[in-house]
């Protein structure tokens, strides 16, 4: 099975500018998959992760889900708890993407096809 991934381009309404929005899920772990928000190709604003090991410039560590938000002079190098956004560990894949969505502040979020994943 090969890897799913997609990518979004989303318009700011006030500012003009073009963010990208994607998914990325690998071909061997189907419950590790990331979200991703980013800015100009690389620069990662948001991006959740659904598994996976992490640690912070500072020590601290995460184990599963977590979030990066981008911070300055670190860029996405710090991960947070995934309730920073309003998301909880046990949320399913669909309901995690609407609730990443709503904290990005996208109008009109289209219907989610659990088929898709």
């Amino acid at each position: 099975m090969a890897p799913l991934c997609w990518e979004r381009n989303i318009n700011a309404i006030k500012t003009k500018d073009t963010f990208i929005l994607d998914f990325y899920r690998g071909s061997f772990e189907l419950s590790k998959y990331t979200f991703n928000k980013r800015y100009r190709q690389t620069i990662i604003l948001l991006r959740y992760d659904a598994k996976g090991r992490h640690t912070n410039p500072d020590g601290a560590t995460f184990d599963g889900p977590h979030v990066h938000i981008y911070k300055e002079g670190f860029d996405d190098k710090y991960a947070y708890p995934v309730t920073n956004i309003g998301i909880e560990k046990t949320d399913g894949m669909e309901t995690v993407l609407d609730k990443f969505l709503t904290y990005c502040n996208i109008k009109s979020i289209p219907s989610i096809q659990t088929t898709m994943f």
